[in-house]
């Protein structure tokens, strides 16, 4: 039963099968289908009229030859289609599909090119009923015009949907192409629909001729069309063609834009904006209006990055367009490429014609500023430029100016005829303008004159006179440069003519004060008519002709210089070719001398001959060290020719000259150089009989530090002078002087170098120090310097010894640090008569004499160095800048042992050789103490000074005392001076005046030196100088540090004395105290000391520091002091009633006027401050009696000194019979005995006049 079941149930799945295969073969709705779309079809106004399917409507139905026509006169042939018919529409009386394709499709729709938009006739296709899923499509469509055809071909993948007022589209992929015009559009992913009213398209990226474009378009048909749209625009650049015909060709970066409009198919309006990479950033707004003739750019304004553009012009149908374009800080560099950052504002007028992708004539009008592009100096630009026919032509002349620099351009040029004719003016044209406009660079000028150039663009002619100030061209300074030039050709020079005249210029380190030079230009060959440089005396000159294959022939040459001349008695020859310089045979004349050869350049061939040539020439050539040699050159220079070698020989010989102190007769060299090697066959000088010396060997040069070199020298010196030591050798070696006898050698190789002297050298010095006969002989190798014997002899000094010294002196060393386990050993001993070692290098002393005896030895490695040895000295003198007077009969001696030097016992006498009868068998004078070497350079001393009944006398002599000393010297880097000084029988002749300190230490020195020393006064001592002379006694302290001035401190008492006054009144009786305040020599007084003037006694009074004391005056007789004034003045006194100016009397009046001008500098320094602050030095005041009567005819003056030399002074008279006297001057000390002195009154005259000082 289940089995029936099962066959009954797949009989009728067949039968079924059958059935449906059957029926839905295409034979069976052929009518139908082609009825249904008909049905569909005319309600839209189209009709089909169909040929036979072929297939099944389950897979794929085919048609051919399917024509669709539509009754306003649109027809669509489909040659062949492949479709897929969705069944259950089918079945339901409606046909859609699932597929189709159509391969080469014709469409010819209803409108004619020239039919008005407002007729189309594509309303009809929006009309299809029909829903097709998946469309694809190509073909082409047709458009009549009346004596033409134009094919549009297209290729659609999409879809479509029919509803009932509107066609959806949903296109995948688009291809639109036409030929003429040249129209190429791809669109991919595009959306919309078409119905009565209106077209929406939304695109995501459309390329139309290389544009890309993205965006959405809406245009709605009604009476007055109206279009809304979005358009991207994306990396667009305009195409070069557009420009092609223009002389010149803008590099346009691309742009992005994005167009939001509206429109009514006539009028176009909304906003813009646009950007590139460049930095490009502006929006703004547009209007374009549209008519059968022309289109009208009403407005374009786009702002931003501080920039404003503005445009509007008109376009017409026959090609030509004109425009403003207003311009607010453009920038060309963000819409060119490679341009320079640009602030341009102004206007630009634009005319022209734009015809077939092409600018075929243009017209440009200007008018603008620029701020950047000129170092940002303002810029103007105006003028009138025309393009048409391939011809450019300045209408109006081209006007550039930046700042004072003005160029002008007027011409025109054709570049189909290649012919130019322009006129250039220039008015102070910059260098920096200058430089924009050709390809080199001036460093400083400005131009003046005019330029015309004419001809064809190969073959142009300049005519240019110009004159250039302040010319700077690469190592070329002129201050005023004048060119005149006429070139026939300026590609070949085929003819023309140039004048150059120059003033004030410098070319390296050549300076000159004119020149001039006249060129002619003929046939390829440049005729140097005349060339001249001047400066002074000296000078350049010469003629001759450069040929066109590089030949330049000197007529004629001479040459002034540094009182040396130069002239060429027959035409020099010098060819350039191939990038070698050849220079035939020639002969130059130099002063007495002659020089002549030939040579040849890459590589260097040829050879020098010189005859009784001075070497005063080599420091012409900056040669160094030639600057002490002189004597006259003979011989030769030669240059081989061998390619594989470099190489060069020299025989030279130098006669009747010197070497700085070394003077000769013949100084002798034979030598040549080959890779790296100079072979020295003889080096050798001879002064007669006096001096010589003869060299020979081989070294490396240059020294290789890589690879090891031989070394071989021998050479024999007599009485040669060593100062040339200085040029060539260490600070150590350049400060031996004197004249070397002896043999000198070098063996080795650069990394292990040999070295041998032995020999003497007379009259020798080492710096300042004096050796006399020094005698030696020493060896270098394995990096030590030994010397087995060496001595020297001046006058009764006599020094020997030995050393071996660690040392690197190889030609070659990685490091020349020696380690410091390193030996060293020096053993010697002597005997002097004088210590110059000593003297000559210690500042205090000015010599040492007597017999002095030592040995002195060091031993150990470097880093622990022991000296050791022994000195004596008897019968001795010490001579010091300190003390006027030396220290005698010294006797005594040290002992070094271990780096410390033990002073045993050095005494000595000092006395005054002014007196007589003095015991110097005597000494009264020791040393003792230590000093510990173990730093040589800074040793550290510990020394006693001890002394009785000593005669000090300073060696300015303001100080002169028999004294008691114990005096401690300690101390390293700071060395302390302290103890005391115990004065008795002497005195101080010191002026009292103040005196700052000057702090003058310099830290960088590496010892400071500290006196500090009290000097308790005993017995008799004095204070003797203009003011005061008295006996004194108590304290007094001296102390200096560096080379800071002396410092006076403690507390002296006046005993008895005598005190000054101004007119030389003498004050008796002087008691009191002077206090020093150590800062200088400044004093606090307190004293009072008295007068007897007739039966009244006057005493004075002196209270405060000596820069400005009170002066008191008081006496027995109840006086005040006016009275006491006129005491001192008349030795009586003046009645009450009766006082006056006048009657005080002549002699009053000057001391008060000494009293007033004394008040008046202490009170006008201590009140400015000017002292302090270092703006003077002093004031004198002078005439302040005028100040009282200014009827007696002084003038009053005031004298402020600045410094040493420079002295400003004022006066004036008070009185009225010369009140013009009113003078400013001046004083400047030349030397301390000759000034010049220069015043200017109130009416304007300048008085000069000198001032000698003599001393008889």
């Amino acid at each position: 039963m289940k089995n029936s079941y099962k066959n009954y149930i797949l009989y009728f799945c067949g039968f079924i099968g059958v059935f449906l295969i059957v029926f839905f073969r295409p034979s069976v709705w052929q009518d139908r289908i082609d009825q249904y779309l008909n049905d569909q079809l005319s309600k839209s106004g189209w009709s089909l009229n169909n040929s036979v399917f072929s297939g099944h409507l389950f897979t794929k139905l085919s048609s051919s030859d399917v024509l669709l026509k539509s009754n306003k006169g649109t027809s669509i042939v489909f040659p062949s289609i492949n479709a897929r018919i969705k069944i259950f529409p089918l079945l339901m009386g409606k046909i859609n599909l699932n597929e189709l394709s159509v391969s080469n499709a014709i469409i010819k729709p209803s409108l004619k090119l020239n039919e008005d938009p407002s007729t189309r006739a594509f309303s009809g296709i929006k009309q299809i009923p029909i829903d097709i899923d998946k469309l694809n499509i190509d073909g082409d469509i047709v458009l009549f015009e009346e004596d033409s055809t134009q094919l549009i071909s297209f290729l659609i993948n999409g879809g479509i949907t029919s509803k009932e007022d509107n066609l959806v589209i949903n296109i995948g992929e688009l291809s639109i192409f036409l030929n003429d015009p040249s129209v190429n559009i791809k669109i991919k992913r595009w959306k919309g629909f078409l119905s009565d009213e209106k077209i929406a398209i939304d695109l995501k990226n459309a390329i139309i001729n290389d544009i890309n474009l993205g965006g959405f378009l809406e245009y709605n048909f009604s009476n007055k069309s109206k279009i809304n749209g979005n358009i991207l625009l994306q990396e667009y650049k305009l195409p070069e063609s557009i420009f092609s015909e223009l002389p010149l060709q803008p590099n346009l970066s691309t742009i992005s834009a994005n167009f939001s409009f509206q429109s009514n198919a006539n009028d176009y309006f909304g906003k813009l904006k646009i950007e590139n990479e460049l930095g490009l950033n502006m929006d703004g707004a547009f209007k374009v209006e549209t008519d059968s003739t022309h289109i009208k750019l009403t407005e374009l304004q786009l702002s931003g990055n501080k920039t404003t553009l503005s445009l509007s012009g008109l376009y017409e149908e026959s090609g030509r367009f004109n425009g403003i374009a207003r311009l607010d800080n453009l920038d060309f560099s963000q819409w060119l490429i490679d341009s320079k950052k640009t602030g341009i504002s102004g206007y630009l007028l634009l005319n022209g014609i734009f015809k077939d992708m092409l600018i075929t004539s243009l017209d440009i009008n200007a008018d603008v500023n620029e701020s950047l592009i000129f170092n940002g100096e303002s810029t103007s630009f105006s003028g009138s430029v025309s393009y048409a026919d391939s011809v450019l032509s300045i209408v109006n002349p081209i006007m550039l100016s930046i700042g004072p620099s003005i160029v002008s351009v007027q011409g025109k040029a054709n570049y189909n005829q290649e012919l130019i004719n322009l006129d250039v003016s220039m008015t102070e044209a910059s260098a920096f303008l200058i430089n924009n406009f050709w390809s080199d660079s001036l460093s400083n000028g400005s131009a003046t004159g005019s330029m015309q150039i004419n001809g064809g663009f190969d073959n142009l002619t300049v005519d240019a006179d110009l004159l250039i100030n302040d010319f700077n061209y690469n190592n070329i300074f002129l201050e005023n440069f004048e060119l005149f030039a006429k070139l026939d050709n300026l590609q070949n020079y085929n003819e023309g003519e140039i004048k150059i005249k120059f003033t004030d210029g410098t070319w390296n380190d050549i300076r000159f004060e004119s020149g001039n030079a006249q060129l002619y230009l003929k046939d390829q060959i440049i005729t140097i008519s005349s060339f001249e440089l001047r400066n002074n005396d000296d000078f350049f000159q010469i003629n001759g002709s450069l040929n066109g294959d590089s030949l330049l022939l000197v007529d004629q040459m001479q040459l002034a210089y540094k009182n040396h001349y130069l002239v060429n008695p027959s035409q020099l020859r010098i060819l350039i070719k191939n990038n070698k310089i050849y220079i035939k045979p020639f002969e130059i004349h130099i002063d007495d001398g002659i020089v002549k050869g030939s040579f040849e350049t890459n590589p260097f061939v040829g050879n020098l001959k010189f005859s009784n040539v001075t070497a005063d020439l080599l420091p012409l050539f900056n040669i160094k060290r030639s600057q002490y040699l002189r004597g006259n050159i003979f011989g030769e220079i030669f240059f081989p020719k061998d390619n594989s070698l470099e190489q060069v020989k020299l025989n030279l010989s130098v006669k009747e000259g010197s070497y700085k102190s070394q003077e000769f007769d013949d100084l002798y060299l034979n030598a040549a150089y080959q890779n790296g090697i100079i072979s020295i066959d003889s080096l050798s000088l001879f002064d007669e009989d006096k001096s010589s010396f003869v060299i020979s060997g081989t070294l490396p040069f240059p020294v290789n530090s890589q690879a090891s070199q031989k070394t071989q020298l021998q050479s024999k010196f007599k009485n040669y002078e060593l100062s040339f030591l200085s040029e060539f050798s260490n600070d150590i070696l350049s400060r031996i002087k004197g004249s070397f006898t002896g043999d000198f050698s070098i063996n080795g190789n650069t990394f292990k170098t040999g070295y041998k002297i032995d020999g003497k050298i007379t009259d020798a010095y080492w710096g300042r120090l004096p050796l006399g006969l020094v005698k030696g002989r020493g060896e270098y190798k394995n990096k030590r310097l030994f010397f087995d014997n060496f001595s020297s002899d001046y006058n009764q000094n006599h020094y020997e010894g030995s050393a071996s010294i660690p040392i690197d002196i190889d030609f070659v060393s990685k490091s020349r640090k020696l380690p410091s386990s390193s030996n060293l050993n020096l053993n010697s001993k002597g005997s002097f008569r004088s210590a110059e070692f000593l003297s000559a290098y210690i500042s205090e002393i000015d010599s040492i004499i007597g017999v002095i005896d030592f040995d002195f030895n060091i031993g150990g490695s470097l880093n622990s160095l022991s000296r050791d040895g022994r000195i004596d000295i008897k019968n001795g003198e010490v001579y010091t800048i300190l003390m006027d007077e030396p220290i005698r009969q010294i006797f005594g001696g040290a002992n070094l042992n271990k780096n410390v030097m033990t002073i045993e016992s050095i005494n000595g006498y000092i006395m005054n050789s002014n007196m007589k009868n003095q015991n110097s068998s005597l000494s009264n004078f020791s040393l003792e103490g230590n000093i510990d070497f173990t730093k040589f350079f800074e040793p550290r001393y510990k020394l006693n000074a001890n002394g009785k009944n000593i005669f000090f006398r300073s060696l300015n002599q303001d100080i002169e005392s028999f004294v008691d000393l114990n005096v401690d010297v300690f101390g390293k880097d700071t060395i302390d001076i302290a103890g005391t000084i115990t004065a008795r029988n002497g005195a101080i002749y010191k002026e009292f005046k103040n005196s700052e300190s000057i702090r003058s230490s310099n830290s960088s020195d590496r010892v400071i030196t500290n006196y500090n020393i009290r000097f308790p006064i005993e017995d008799s001592f004095s204070i003797r100088n203009s003011q005061i002379d008295a006996k004194i006694s108590g304290e007094l302290g001296i102390s200096k540090l560096y080379q800071d001035e002396w410092n006076y401190s403690g507390e002296i008492e006046f005993i008895q004395g005598e005190i000054y006054y101004y007119l030389g009144d003498v004050f008796e009786d002087l008691k009191g105290t002077m206090i020093f305040d150590g800062q200088g020599f400044n004093p606090f007084l307190d004293l009072t000391a008295s007068t007897q003037i007739g039966e009244a006694e006057i005493i004075l009074g002196v209270f405060g520091p000596l820069n400005n004391p009170e002066w008191r005056f008081e006496s027995d007789k109840g006086y005040s002091e006016s009275d006491i004034l006129q005491l001192l003045t008349f030795n009586t006194r003046v009645a009450e009633e009766g006082f006056s100016t006048e009657g005080l009397g002549t002699q009053a009046q000057t001391i008060l006027g000494a009293y007033l001008e004394r008040q008046l500098e202490k009170n006008f320094i201590k009140s400015t401050g000017l002292k302090s602050s270092g703006i003077i030095q002093d004031v004198q005041i002078s005439g302040a009696s005028e100040l009282i009567n200014p009827n007696q005819g002084d003038e009053f003056s005031i004298n402020a000194r600045l410094n040493q030399n420079f002295s400003l002074s004022y006066k004036r008279s008070f009185s009225l019979e010369a009140a013009y006297k009113n003078k400013v001057g001046v004083e400047y000390k030349l030397n301390p005995n000759f000034s010049v002195i220069g015043n200017v009154d109130e009416t304007g005259q300048v008085q000069m006049k000198f001032r000698v000082r003599r001393v008889y």
